[in-house]
Parts: structure tokens; C-alpha cells; sequence
């Protein structure tokens, strides 16, 4: 089976037990109620696409995201994956990731997800300091962290990844560098570091506006980066994408699939999914999305009942994409060759010389026939990515 031919599946959960400040994802709070049926959709759903495809897609890699997917419980998360290995053609090592909240597992819950076929998970960490916790309105504390790593490596799961946030209000080189080393001490495969952004229409936003806190210094969080970058680097990590360390062999393959451009199937509430020359997002309202998909798809695959929008991708919007998503992996970068021969013109031709002009600037690098983003290049990259939109 050739990588080109997998595909991979981001099943997103929207329900949440509370709504951080900083949180602008497609997360709901008080309809828990609605769990029962919303795994039923799911399931539909898959079916549908599954069934759209006219054949069983091989699938590589599941994604559970949210939201917080460990507060479905076992037996609706083992129907969700009972749908996928109906509908596709699941591959027998498959990465299966659950993203989950510290404090919301026990080592039950843990040890029968991993049982069903969950192998990787990916806890929202974002800091060892109680205030910044505070702040951010996360629900556990630091300890809650240290549990709930140890019971999952009771529960046999040995793929963790932690999520840490940097360039929050208040933090300072210090404290990041405890929580980064609090990290570490946990012995995780994998890193993903965050600089926060604060969105419209958040609590953090909110207090922006009435001073309640300062706007993120963006020279500090800049040096935090620095900092996490080298520490990483003494642990053995690799950054293998801009946000993300990992062990050796420990990259996120999910992720890989989004940063290569290549094909994935958003489904559930607000998911968004880009697969046969198509782009869609899924209806948000999971009310909505539940009597959706109570009809039939009326749409090329992989168009389910939900999908409040597509398009096809045009060759433009396609170069674009390729571009933005490969720079984005630091070892890898963007195939030159590849790009020449999907497209059929080099990257200059396509886009005026700006590579050219970027690689004087020491914002980007060839070498060995791979466009990558320099160490300059990585503190500036969406002014890069900018420039090919």
C-alpha cells in the first residue's frame, strides 16, 4: 500500500465539560445530553463518506479531536471505530490518537479505550504553572498531569504527546522554561508547543479590551521559542514541524498527512476535510449536524449530508496549499521536483520569483532539491507563508 493511496480521518467530538479563555474551537459546554445521538451521526456519517467512496479507502491514521473526545465513553468510541472499520479498509497498525483533558481519565476508562484500538494520545497540558492554569481557565493543575501520564502508561499506551502553550499573558522565560522542563521530566514522545493567539469572541479577548490583561510581547515570546527549540534539542527531541518535537520515529503521523497535503476526512460537527480535488466544512451546531444527517448525501464524494460547504480546489489554490502546508515541516520542506512535475512549472514561474527573493532574504534554503524554512525563516514563517497566498 503506497502512502498516496491512505487516507486519514479527524472525527471531531464537540463537547466540553468547560469552555477555556482562550478557546475558539467548535466546543459546546451544555449539551452533553446530546452524546447518544451524536455518536450515532458520527456513525452515519462515516458510513455515508465510506459509502460515497464507492470502494474501501485504506485509512491510516484516526484522529479524535475536540472539544475533549475521553468524555465519550468507551463503548461510543468503540462504535465510532466499529463504523470505520465497516466503511474503510482500517489499516492493522493505524495510528489512533485521542486527544484528552488531564482529569477526565482514570486508568479503566483508559485501559478500555486502548483495548478498542486507541494507541496515541495527546493530553492539553498548556502549563505547569498554577496561575497560567489559572488563567487560561484550565480545569486540572499540574499534579492531575503527573496522574494521568502514569496511569495511561499503566493502561499500556506508550505514544503520549503534550500540549504547552507559550507567549501567555503574564509568563515569563522562567516559568516557561519550568513548564517546558516539567514536560520533559514525564518522559513524553512528542511536544507540541503553542504560541497563544488570543481570538475574537473569547474571555481572553474580552479582558484584552477592558485591561484586565496586557497584550503577549511578541519579542518574548519569540525568545521562549528559542529557548524551548534548544532545550528540545538537548533532550534528543527532533522539530520536525514548527510547532512540533518528537522522538525519533514518534512524528505524528495524523498530522503529517494535513502538513504533506495529502488527503483527509473531516467528519463530525464543524470538521473540515479536503479529498478528491474537494475542500468542505461541516455544518458547526451539533443540534444541526444530528438532523442532517438523517438524510442522504446528495454530493460527490466525499460530500456527506452534513457538509455546509465545498468547493473544488483549482490549481492555484492547490500550489498555495502545497506550499504553506510543506514549509511547515523543517526537515522535509517542499519537493521542488514534485511541485515542478504536479503542476507543471517550477515554483518561481508559478509565483514570480518570490522563492527567489525569500532565499535572499535568508528566509528560505535549498538544498538536495527541498525548499525549507531557515532558523530566520521559522520566527517569520507566516509572513513567508504570506507572500504564496
Amino acid at each position: 500500500m503506497r502512502n498516496e493511496e491512505w487516507v486519514s480521518l479527524y472525527l471531531h467530538i464537540p463537547f466540553c465539560q468547560h469552555r477555556c479563555s482562550y478557546c475558539d474551537f467548535n466546543t459546546y459546554t451544555s449539551l452533553g445530553d446530546l452524546k447518544e445521538p451524536y455518536t450515532a451521526a458520527l456513525c452515519r456519517e462515516i458510513e455515508q463518506v465510506g459509502a460515497l467512496a464507492k470502494t474501501r479507502l485504506p485509512v491510516h491514521t484516526i484522529f479524535f479531536g475536540g472539544g475533549t473526545p475521553s468524555l465519550m465513553t468507551p463503548m461510543q468510541i468503540g462504535r465510532i471505530l466499529d463504523a470505520v472499520r465497516q466503511s474503510f479498509a482500517l489499516d492493522a497498525a493505524a495510528e489512533i490518537t485521542m486527544e484528552a483533558n488531564p482529569g477526565t481519565v482514570d486508568e479503566n476508562y483508559l485501559t478500555a479505550v486502548r483495548t478498542l484500538g486507541v494507541n496515541r494520545l495527546s493530553f492539553g497540558v498548556q502549563s505547569a504553572i498554577a496561575s497560567e492554569l489559572a488563567l487560561l481557565e484550565r480545569e486540572h493543575d499540574f499534579p492531575d498531569v503527573i496522574k494521568a501520564m502514569k496511569l495511561s502508561r499503566a493502561a499500556g499506551f506508550d505514544n503520549i504527546s503534550l500540549d504547552l502553550i507559550y507567549g501567555v499573558p503574564g509568563q515569563t522565560l522562567a516559568s516557561w522554561e519550568q513548564s517546558v522542563q516539567a514536560a520533559l521530566a514525564l518522559e513524553p514522545e512528542h511536544l507540541s508547543l503553542y504560541c497563544l493567539t488570543i481570538e475574537p469572541g473569547t474571555p481572553m479577548n474580552r479582558w484584552l479590551g477592558n485591561g484586565r490583561i496586557q497584550p503577549p510581547d511578541p519579542d518574548l515570546a519569540a525568545d521562549q521559542y528559542e529557548l524551548a527549540s534548544d532545550i528540545m534539542a538537548a533532550h534528543g527531541f527532533e522539530q520536525y514541524e514548527i510547532s512540533n518535537w518528537a522522538l525519533p520515529s514518534r512524528a505524528c503521523a495524523h498530522n503529517l498527512t494535513y502538513w504533506r497535503n495529502q488527503a483527509y476526512l473531516g467528519l463530525g460537527a464543524g470538521a473540515h476535510g479536503s479529498a478528491n480535488g474537494y475542500r468542505y466544512a461541516i455544518v458547526k451546531q451539533p443540534r444541526v449536524y444530528i438532523r442532517r444527517m438523517e438524510n442522504e448525501s446528495i454530493g460527490p464524494f466525499p460530500v456527506s449530508a452534513a457538509v455546509a460547504d465545498y468547493h473544488a480546489v483549482d490549481q492555484t489554490e492547490a500550489m498555495a496549499d502545497t506550499i504553506i502546508t510543506q514549509l511547515r515541516l523543517l526537515q522535509e520542506g517542499l519537493d521542488l521536483g514534485a511541485f515542478r512535475a504536479n503542476f507543471g512549472q517550477s515554483l518561481d514561474e508559478a509565483f514570480n520569483g518570490t522563492a527567489s527573493q525569500l532565499m535572499e532574504w535568508g528566509l528560505l534554503a535549498e538544498g538536495n532539491g527541498r525548499l525549507r524554512l531557515t532558523k530566520k525563516g521559522r520566527f517569520l514563517s507566516n509572513q513567508v507563508f504570506y507572500r504564496f497566498m
